[in-house]
């Protein structure tokens, strides 16, 4: 996969574009949309991810080890 830089990103984000980025399945994102922390937002049946939301989150994750 290329290397991609945020600015490249959508400053919107699908569940599709997410799973594709983060290297992970669909349903994995899907639950994260669930977490009361993750950037996601619903709009109707589907879901919406912030770019700059995901990665404050991503930071926040490698900050307390993951958890």
């Amino acid at each position: 996969m290329e290397r991609c830089d945020w600015n490249d990103l959508p400053a919107i984000l699908t569940v599709e574009e997410t799973a594709r980025f983060l290297r992970r399945g669909y349903r994995c994102v899907l639950c994260l949309c669930h977490s009361k922390n993750f950037p996601a937002v619903r709009l109707g049946r589907t879901w919406r991810i912030n770019r700059d939301g995901l990665r404050r989150w991503l930071e926040e994750q490698a900050g307390n080890g993951g958890r």
